[in-house]
């Protein structure tokens, strides 16, 4: 809810243009970036259960006080702008700052859950985990399709400064129940109360013991299936026994488990944590992939708070914004589905280039709208704030030959309609929005963003199970929160061509930079793929499948 409400409490309070959503979404990529390896540095040394349940609370709790701030931010505005311009700036400070400490604890929560206990308790058991990460993404998507709609209707009929009230008093509530469910996951699960393998070899050339029990891993792997290992398993196995540097586990009591732990934690070095973990990050040979992920934030295509602004400057209302975020995270959940049932039959390399693919092709829509009719795109206004502060435009009527004046006042984010137009076919009236609505570019624009769902969590679910099963455990938090940091460098980046070009009429130069990164982020997977298979299509087989000579010895073993 709160991810879906700020993108909207942002545009309200600051309606001119999307500079304040650019500068909130900024002031969170450069938290990431420079304390996401120190955030998952300090996870990794920290006990399990403590890691996840305090960041929980804190990231809840901020999550409040910053609702709280807007919403008496909204009630008593006029009071606040009596005092100036320095008072205004001092609450969007506040709000920034309240976020960016909810956003870190959120990274901690994340790492702590989805990247050291799930993989903790699935084991070697990886098409557990498939399903397992399959399922936890799932259950996230399934709670943004009731959020969105839940706040939206609440927003749209209530008001939007008691919609912020609601996600504030929803967090504290749900804290709860959160906590409790941490703690029964834990004590359910034997393998999660281990001691965490923190002692590590100098060097990163990989200690010897760590290397053995990655063999074992792989024996049991192929005893599993009947000595019929796929060959994309053996191959990250192969690459984790290449990165691995940890030293193996001992039998200890929970007593020395808690003992070491918190001899690690007073042992961490802030200064040094900020940039341990981008060497441990560099060395693993799924790099590429990592970027590929990396890629796909760096997009003005998906429901973020820069997209949802624009969104409502084209005159959707947040009760069908909601459902269409709703639909959108159900187109997810197929997505989600169907990932288990790919990995197997296509392999898990081959499922991620399908979900890239994917999501480029459903977002060549979006790249489309811009140039439809009613689009806002026209660089002829120029790159900055249009010159006129109330530019009229006169458009004959094709119908009944009468002349509509469109009066567009550049201080408010609508366009002043003094009669309505009954005619598009005029070029300069389609240069200019109408204010009766949504149009036909919006919608291509919102069918592209959420049919793209279904590729992005296929591409998504795909690189994040490469790394988990390649990052050695020791490595988990550091290697987890350098990618959250290379993904919010990227989201950073959107943020910083919004502040550059912050007016709607620009928004389609956005949306093909974006539709470029997405395309980056296929070439750079494909890369990956390559490196990985020795080949990106089975070339060999196309050619003696088409008539050519027939197969060699060695061909026809590898097409067996």
């Amino acid at each position: 809810m709160w991810s879906f409400g700020v993108a909207l409490f942002l545009i309200i309070i600051s309606p001119k243009s999307l500079l304040l959503s650019a500068v909130y979404g900024l002031c969170m990529g450069l938290s990431t970036l420079f304390f996401g390896s120190l955030v998952g540095d300090i996870v990794d040394r920290a006990p399990r259960l403590k890691a996840a349940q305090t960041a929980l609370v804190l990231q809840n709790l901020f999550v409040m006080l910053c609702a709280l701030v807007i919403y008496f931010f909204m009630v008593y505005r006029e009071n606040v702008d009596s005092y100036g311009l320095w008072a205004q700036n001092l609450v969007y400070a506040l709000i920034i700052v309240i976020s960016v400490m909810s956003r870190l604890t959120s990274m901690a929560r994340k790492i702590a859950v989805e990247n050291d206990w799930i993989v903790q308790i699935c084991g070697s058991d990886f098409d557990m985990l498939a399903v397992m990460t399959a399922t936890l993404r799932r259950i996230d998507l399934a709670t943004q399709i009731l959020a969105p709609i839940a706040t939206g209707f609440i927003m749209s009929f209530i008001g939007v400064e008691f919609g912020a009230l609601f996600v504030g008093s929803w967090n504290v509530l749900s804290v709860f129940a959160e906590y409790y469910l941490l703690w029964k996951v834990y004590n359910t699960v034997p393998s999660l109360r281990q001691l965490k393998d923190l002692r590590k070899s100098e060097g990163g050339d990989g200690a010897t013991a760590s290397k053995q029990a990655a063999e074992i891993e792989m024996g049991e792997a192929a005893t599993s299936h009947e000595d019929n290992v796929d060959p994309e398993t053996a191959s990250i196995l192969d690459k984790r026994l290449e990165n691995s540097d940890s030293a193996p586990k001992e039998n200890t009591t929970e007593a020395e488990v808690k003992r070491e732990n918190t001899t690690c934690c007073h042992k961490l070095n802030f200064f040094g944590g900020l940039y341990s973990g981008w060497p441990v990050y560099v060395k693993y040979t799924i790099l590429p992939a990592g970027l590929s992920l990396a890629c796909l934030y760096m997009t003005v295509l998906g429901f973020d708070s820069i997209t949802v602004g624009y969104i409502k400057l084209q005159g959707v209302s947040e009760a069908v914004l909601g459902l269409c975020m709703g639909i959108s995270a159900a187109v997810g959940i197929v997505g989600t589905l169907v990932y288990p049932l790919m990995r197997t039959r296509f392999g898990l390399i081959r499922t991620g280039i399908f979900g890239f693919s994917a999501e480029l092709m459903s977002l060549s829509l979006c790249v489309a709208s811009i140039w439809l009719p009613g689009s806002p795109f026209d660089l002829s206004l120029g790159f900055g704030r249009p010159q006129s502060d109330s530019l009229e435009v006169s458009a004959s009527n094709c119908t009944n030959g009468q002349t509509s004046v469109i009066s567009y006042n550049t201080s408010q984010p609508e366009l002043e309609t003094q009669q309505a137009i009954t005619s598009t076919t005029d070029p300069v009236c389609q240069k200019v929005l109408a204010s009766e609505g949504p149009n036909i570019s919006i919608w291509l624009f919102l069918a592209g963003i959420i049919t793209a769902r279904f590729g992005l969590w296929l591409a998504d679910l795909s690189v994040s199970q490469i790394y988990f099963e390649t990052v050695v455990e020791s490595e988990r938090g550091k290697v987890g929160g350098v990618q959250a940091a290379l993904n919010q460098f990227m989201d950073m980046l959107k943020f910083g061509l919004v502040m550059i070009l912050p007016y709607e009429h620009q928004f389609g130069l956005l949306a093909l930079v974006s539709f470029a990164f997405i395309g980056l982020g296929w070439l750079l997977y494909a890369i990956f793929l390559h490196k990985s298979r020795g080949h990106f299509f089975h070339l060999e087989k196309c050619l003696v499948g088409c008539g050519g000579r027939p197969a060699t010895a060695s061909e026809s073993v590898v097409q067996a």
